[in-house]
């Protein structure tokens, strides 16, 4: 029996009398005003509507319990107390469509933990059976239940337990598990390769201190851990190693997860944790701190499912709680007494449970489930049930207008890489490429996952102090907060400089030099500077400090002057910590104080009779670029920085269409659009939403849903035999995501072929063909990137004549979106663009803006490129490097010199800059720079991230030699570069 320590369920003892199990409609058992007040602090106790037509299925014999269904929902497995001469449980199947019942285990000994396995020829089944001493644990169990005086009720973790598999009738039994110990608890993953299982078998093999010794004598449970192992038994692998009890493991629907419940040491508490499935990423749920057990995942994959004895061990409830456990858990159950041991239909409509009834019997209860008050109560997104599946074979208005309107709906909340609603369109995406007949591209699933950091926030150990002229405990929210590109740890206590807006800039051929730190002395300490940057009246001279006066700027500056941290002062409140955007590595503590706090501050320093108030001294830095900063005389700062990162999930749907008898070296094409967007906008900074629409919704019609639609759309054409026939060549269509921050879907592709096939992916793509914002069609289409191949031109003139369509070509293959990570990776890649417009990220660009007729010829074009590609078998097209637009690489548009740089998006985990590539021709090809090369110092500048990149490029001197220094497989290499000037 997955789960129960004494102290779970010594509970069971007592009489408990009830009429029958109801939902708080029908009977609010336990009134919230009985109930402890602080546990209803960390659960929903909302009246709900989860559960409808409860009813009691087992009856027969004293106790049933852990009904499990079948992957197609006509049976359940079950353990139950109900043959004469046994009292331990034994195996039995339910079918749900006749009510018959056979048991499947052999009828002698203790049996548990049942499991149907996914091809429903044979289940697996825990047992002591082949216990030689089965008769004297009979005998002994009939007597201690005849003593007048009952025991508390406890599992036994018998050490005869071992795991077996039988067919549905229970023959042809196969021992699975032989090693000395407990070894239950376990389920089948769904494709019924794997096995996860409980076992203490480490408490009888491994060396244990005498303390831990003394403890599994007298607690088996406390060796117990989580392990997996192939469905024959073979190829056993240990997943958890933590002090108490791990145990009752299930998987998630998709097969990628395992939830399970982790006691403290000494048996007390207990909460819900998850993990991948090699062990990986194992992370807390719950945080009750009660007894939180027996989780099961939705199918969805959105929630679990628990009991807990957070409301007392005499009335556990059961709860369900986000799989990402952000959200408080919400209650199920309202009924006294027991109810435990949830699982879902694999359909996801009906629940069953475990209860103990009004004759203290434990019996096995079912009803329907609501998935949809669920996701309220948990504040999860809807599944959108409203997108008609049936789409034309054809290439039609209408369908494009369906799917357009779907990802740009309110329930898709602006599609955020590695949200809710992410998951859900993917798996409909997903759903559609599997019934037209296309395969998985990249292993088994048309979803890959990928995690990329997605937020930051303040942990436990923040705390910061002013000493000298001025001593205060600083309150974190109220007179400081930290900024999420801080480093993290202690700060030592560093005196104070105040440099107004903390910018240096380089004088230009018409302006002069701007330097907040003329004559100032920040070595070694902390830099108090202003946000953002002065209003001057000269507009020539704002828009020079534009570039300089960005906060990661601002930090490099400081940095480079070799301060200790930067303190930067906020006029317009604290708000709570929040993510800025990807980081790298940086050295310098980073805060942002109150307005109060910093006129306390000031009001300490010798220029507190110059600057009145703080009014005064920010007025004098606004009108004058020539007021001089300040020590703060005698006053210093030191503390601590806690920062928490969170990792999130994101979806690519890449599926594969093989026309029949291709040979398998054959090249293909690989046609893509981005399908994430900003969410409301407050993540990404990219926003351009007016004052009044902050926070709104940004459906993304044109961008990017008028490109998946393409994508569906010619997914399905092709996949249709009148067309498949015509095609000599395998397309390849996926729907990214992640472009919005960095491209990332789409080089977490290339990344993750290339190391699953150890090759690169040019040796099956031929060519990429992008489709990003194509809901907008006026008087011409623009097709980027044709320098990618020489053929791409004339295969245009020929593409504009047969659709009569205007085409406008664009040489340079460096634009941000997804057809650069082709191109990057060395294949020819076009981008088609119907071009910008006043609604581009804002909540403005929604369904009804588009063009739809237009979107129409778009598609069309990118169908005839296709056609042109694939339904011949020579290659078309050879990939050629490219020269590109200087100002449109690594160093951005408003530096004044140019490397020939190519960013890789992914910067996660790297100390300095890593490169994707040189442009031809380029002062970086000229010094020898590749692919992979990591710019770790560059003109004497050590080089941490991108912004300190940034910052020396805007200082370098032109046609000039100057040194830039690469880590390169493990190697450091000094390289000389000339940086030239822009075009």
């Amino acid at each position: 029996m997955k789960k129960i320590l004494i102290v779970i369920v010594s509970f069971m003892a007592l009489a408990v009398t009830l009429s029958s199990v109801k939902t708080w409609a029908e009977n609010q058992a336990t009134p919230a005003g009985g109930l402890d007040a602080k546990a209803l602090e960390n659960i929903v106790n909302d009246p709900n509507k989860l559960l409808a037509n409860s009813k009691q299925i087992t009856f027969v014999g004293p106790r049933s319990g852990e009904g499990y269904f079948s992957q197609d929902g006509q049976k359940m497995i079950f353990q139950s107390e109900r043959e004469p001469g046994n009292p331990f449980y034994q195996m039995f199947i339910l079918d749900l469509k006749t009510g018959r019942t056979n048991r499947v285990s052999t009828g002698q000994g203790k049996t548990t933990c049942g499991w149907i396995h996914p091809n429903l020829k044979k289940v697996m089944w825990s047992s002591t059976h082949l216990d030689k001493k089965t008769a004297e644990k009979v005998k002994a169990e009939y007597e201690e239940r005849a003593k007048p005086v009952k025991g508390r009720y406890s599992w036994s973790f018998d050490q005869e337990f071992d795991i077996f598999e039988s067919d549905l009738n229970g023959k042809h039994i196969k021992r699975l598990t032989k090693e000395k110990g407990y070894d239950a608890e376990g389920s089948y993953s769904p494709d019924g390769k794997y096995i996860a299982f409980a076992s203490n078998r480490s408490g009888y093999t491994d060396k244990l201190s005498d303390e831990d010794q003394k403890i599994f004598d007298r607690d088996p449970s406390f060796a117990m851990e989580i392990y997996i192992m192939k469905a024959d038994g073979t190829n056993v692998k240990r997943l958890t190693n933590s002090a108490g009890y791990d145990g009752g493991p299930f998987f998630s629907a998709d097969g990628k997860k395992i939830t399970w419940r982790r006691f403290n040491a000494d048996g007390s508490k207990a909460e819900i944790y998850t993990m991948n499935v090699d062990g990986s990423d194992q992370k807390q749920i719950t945080h009750l701190g009660s007894m939180s057990w027996a989780p099961f995942y939705h199918p969805s994959g959105d929630y679990i499912i628990f009991a807990s004895s957070v409301l007392g061990y005499s009335n556990f409830e059961l709860f369900i709680v986000d799989s990402e456990g952000k959200q408080k858990p919400a209650r199920v159950t309202f009924a006294d007494g027991f109810d435990g041991l949830a699982s879902f239909s694999p359909d996801g409509h009906k629940m069953t449970w475990s209860h103990r009834n009004e004759k203290g019997d434990s019996q096995i209860y079912i009803a329907d489930w609501n998935d949809h008050e669920a996701r309220r109560l948990l504040n999860l997104p809807a599944v959108d049930s409203g997108f008609d599946f049936k789409l034309s074979e054809n290439i039609l208005q209408d369908d494009a207008k369906n799917i357009v309107s779907y990802l740009a709906s309110e329930n898709m909340q602006g599609r955020n890489t590695g949200s809710p609603e992410e998951k859900i369109y993917t798996k409909k995406i997903s759903d559609l490429f599997k019934s037209w007949g296309l395969k998985p591209a990249l292993g088994k699933d048309f979803i890959q996952t990928f995690e990329f950091v997605s937020n930051v926030s303040a942990a436990e150990k923040n705390s910061m102090e002013l000493k000298g002229r001025l001593q205060k405990k600083l309150v974190r929210s109220q007179d400081y907060q930290v900024l999420s590109y801080s480093k993290i740890g202690p700060v030592t206590e560093m005196p104070i400089v105040f440099a107004g807006y903390g910018i240096k800039a380089a004088a230009t051929d018409k302006l002069p030099a701007f330097d907040s730190y003329k004559d100032l002395d920040v070595a070694g300490k902390w830099v108090m500077v202003l946000e953002d940057m002065p209003h001057l009246a000269n507009k020539e001279v704002q828009h020079q400090l534009a570039t300089y006066s960005r906060p990661q700027h601002k930090i490099t500056v400081a940095k480079n002057l070799k301060a200790a941290g930067v303190i930067f002062i906020s006029d317009v409140g604290l708000k709570e910590v929040r993510f800025e955007g990807r980081l790298s590595d940086t050295t310098l503590p980073v805060i942002k104080i109150s307005e109060k706090l910093a006129t306390e501050m000031f009001k300490k320093t010798d220029q507190a009779k110059q600057f009145l108030s703080y009014g005064k001294l920010k007025e004098s830095f606004e009108t004058s670029k020539a007021t001089q900063g300040f020590a703060l005389t005698s006053m210093y700062l030191g503390g601590e920085i806690d920062l928490k990162y969170e990792k999130s999930i994101g979806h690519n749907v890449i599926a594969r269409l093989d026309p029949a008898g291709v040979n398998k070296k054959t090249k293909g094409l690989i046609i893509g659009a981005h399908g994430d967007h900003l969410g409301r906008g407050e993540s990404t900074g990219s926003s351009l939403a007016k004052a009044e629409e902050k926070g709104k919704i940004h459906f993304g019609a044109d961008d990017n849903a008028s490109g998946v639609a393409g994508v569906l759309e010619l997914a399905h054409y092709f996949s249709a035999k009148k067309n498949l026939k015509t095609l000599k060549k395998p397309l390849y269509f996926a729907v990214w995501t992640g472009e919005e921050i960095g491209i990332l879907g789409s080089t977490a592709f290339v990344k993750q072929w290339e190391l699953d096939n150890k090759s690169k992916l040019n040796t099956k793509i031929e060519a990429s063909l992008n489709m990003d914002m194509i809901g907008r069609l006026r008087d011409s289409l623009q097709v980027l990137g044709v320098g990618s191949a020489k053929q791409w031109t004339g295969l245009s003139e020929e593409v504009g004549l047969i659709t009569g369509q205007n085409l406008v070509l664009t040489s340079d293959p460096y634009n941000p979106t997804d057809g650069m990570t082709f191109y990057m990776a060395d294949m020819p890649s076009i981008s088609f663009f119907t071009g910008s417009h006043a609604e581009y990220h804002s909540p403005r660009d929604t369904a009804d803006t588009l063009n739809y007729p237009g979107l129409i010829k778009v598609i069309d074009v990118v169908k005839t490129y296709i056609e042109k590609l694939a339904t011949v078998q020579v290659q078309q097209v050879q990939y050629e490097k490219v020269e590109g637009n200087a100002g449109q690489k690594l160093e951005g548009r408003s530096f004044r010199v140019y490397l020939g740089t190519i960013p890789d998006y992914s910067q996660e985990g790297v100390k300095g800059v890593r490169i994707s590539g040189v442009s031809k021709n380029s002062p970086a090809e000229k010094a020898g720079l590749k692919a992979g090369d990591v710019i770790i110092e560059f003109d004497e500048t050590k080089i941490e991230n991108l912004y300190d990149y940034v910052y020396t490029l805007q200082a370098v001197k032109a046609n000039k030699a100057t040194k830039i220094k690469i880590n390169r497989s493990e190697k450091t290499l000094d390289q000389e570069i000339t940086p030239v000037l822009k075009e």
